[in-house]
């Protein structure tokens, strides 16, 4: 779902070029090919999202565009991150759209010795009860969330018994947290999860399940476009969904950077889907994203009161409680850079969290250290790519670049083009 003016996503670096890490490399189940050990020398790590939005079957209208990228990306990066919306917020959900892309990133990964790690967006995700909400609606393979978020967990092997990345090639820290979910019978479930360092260039990388059109709480069903919705999927089933992904992702933003300061690591990347934040009117970025647009069900007093009664915390903006983690988190670790990866608004952001703050003498407020980046997203996605680079020694330790291909802009149709699939 595009949000205006731009999305966010967190990923915590990652590498997979130093096998003494202490989060070590599993042993390869194959050999990197000379061509890639040659090719991969600047490492770092590469970020893509909101894509590729195109018919997988139709090569002239973008298709091709996604392969040479994901190749191209596969064979100048030690890892790949997806950080969600596979498919168009129109699209079908059907499970080649679904995670088509994320397995051609996963055989590409293989071949070329790169890791792989996805964090869901809510297009192939929480967006799915469209399919059926609409009127008439139309034929999908899956209508609810919770159908739809146990298929891609399964689909990609994001929980798999080697807790390794997606192309089973590397280890990487999975998140267990205890206790049950708020308001229902369920333990917690933080399979998107997922952390990987490299000590050697000095950065870790973290997904988390933090998703579009309110973290699960939109109610479309006072919309002419989806008035079906809470039959079809329905909406007193996301809150659970919300409270779940919420405090997995605060207890993992905490302790990813818990560990990535025990390793005296200097960058953190945190990867998702949502745009978290919002601008004032002179562009700084001053708070989280409100609640308009949240329609009825979970408008913000509603949304207060039932967090409140199964809480004791009311919650009446869905990402307050993330925005406010990520600016405590920082400020407690000042010798880290934190960025945040994102794509929802589809358009390339480079900006600081809290941008207003100002330290006078001894009063610090900030330590300036939580960075945003927004990458492109839509037709733009599928010939430009975010790299990461890292540099432990240095004084700015992490350096974002925005990456364009030419072999994929080549491809049809020609340019920064596409044929949108919906």
């Amino acid at each position: 779902m595009k949000i205006a003016p731009a999305a966010v996503v967190l990923i915590f670096s990652l590498s997979v070029s130093d096998a003494r890490s202490t989060r070590a490399l599993k042993e390869k189940k194959g050999t990197k090919s000379s061509k890639s050990k040659k090719s991969k020398s600047s490492g770092g790590l590469c970020i893509v999202g909101c894509t590729p939005y195109v018919d997988p079957t139709d090569n002239a209208k973008g298709i091709l565009k996604w392969q040479a990228l994901v190749q191209e990306m596969a064979e100048n990066c030690d890892v790949m991150v997806h950080v969600g919306d596979t498919k168009a917020g129109a699209a079908v959900c059907n499970e080649d759209l679904m995670t088509g892309p994320i397995h051609t990133m996963i055989e590409a990964g293989k071949e070329t010795g790169t890791a792989v790690l996805y964090s869901p967006g809510d297009n192939e995700l929480n967006d799915c009860h469209r399919d059926g909400s609409r009127v008439p609606p139309r034929p999908a393979d899956y209508y609810k969330a919770a159908d739809a978020r146990n298929f891609l967990i399964s689909d990609l092997g994001v929980n798999n018994a080697e807790e390794t990345d997606l192309t089973g090639q590397y280890k990487v820290d999975f998140h267990t947290k205890s206790g049950i979910i708020p308001g229902t019978n369920n333990a917690y479930d933080c399979a998107f999860d997922k952390y990987y360092a490299d000590e050697k260039e000095g950065y870790a990388v973290a997904t988390l399940e933090v998703l579009g059109s309110q973290w699960y709480l939109a109610d479309q069903s006072g919309s002419s476009t989806y008035p079906n919705q809470d039959s079809v999927d329905p909406l007193a089933d996301r809150l659970g969904m919300y409270l779940n992904a919420k405090d997995c992702a605060l207890e993992w933003i905490e302790q990813s950077a818990a560990k990535a300061h025990a390793s005296g690591l200097r960058s953190v990347v945190f990867a998702f889907q949502a745009h978290y934040w919002n601008l004032d009117v002179y562009g700084n970025v001053v708070g989280h994203l409100p609640a308009a647009g949240i329609g009825e069900y979970y408008k913000p007093e509603n949304l207060a009161a039932m967090t409140e009664a199964l809480t004791g915390e009311a919650i009446s903006e869905p990402f307050q409680p993330l925005y406010d983690k990520l600016t405590e988190v920082a400020f407690n670790y000042p010798n880290i850079m934190f960025y945040v990866a994102h794509a929802d608004s589809h358009i390339w952001t480079n900006i600081r969290q809290n941008s207003y703050a100002t330290n006078v003498g001894d009063n610090i407020i900030s330590h300036q250290n939580l960075m945003i980046l927004q990458v492109e997203g839509d037709s733009r996605a599928l010939t430009q790519y975010a790299k990461l680079t890292f540099e432990k020694d240095d004084f700015q330790p992490v350096t974002p670049h925005q990456i364009w291909s030419e072999v994929a802009y080549a491809l049809p149709p020609y340019g920064h083009s596409f044929v949108k699939y919906q």
